[in-house]
């Protein structure tokens, strides 16, 4: 289930690399479960990032593959978007078990 919803700035632009893969890459976990959406960005105001990521995660995690995962999507950003790190944002938000529904059933583990 990793899911990160990416807002970018309209100046980015995605290379031809594969993101999920860089992604999988990078994390070192597996590309099977994962989405990501890109969503532009139409304005930004205060402190500005070129990417900002919001990351879903089960709380059945340990913390190395939470610290991994997230490391990883900042790094496959940067690389795909040919950006420094310090212009990629993410943050990761863990969802309990139960808190999700997939095909019309509640997901539990």
């Amino acid at each position: 289930m990793p899911i990160a919803n990416c807002v970018v700035t309209q100046s980015c632009k995605l290379g031809s690399a594969d993101l999920i893969e860089v992604w999988s890459r990078e994390s070192g976990i597996s590309s099977e479960h994962m989405t990501l959406n890109i969503i532009s960005c139409e304005q930004q105001f205060g402190n500005a990032y070129a990417v900002m990521a919001s990351l879903y995660l089960p709380s059945m995690w340990p913390s190395n593959k939470i610290s991994a995962i997230q490391t990883g999507l900042a790094q496959a950003l940067a690389e795909c978007f040919e950006l420094p790190l310090s212009d990629v944002h993410v943050i990761t938000n863990i969802v309990s078990s139960g808190l999700v529904v997939e095909r019309g059933q509640e997901v539990s583990w």
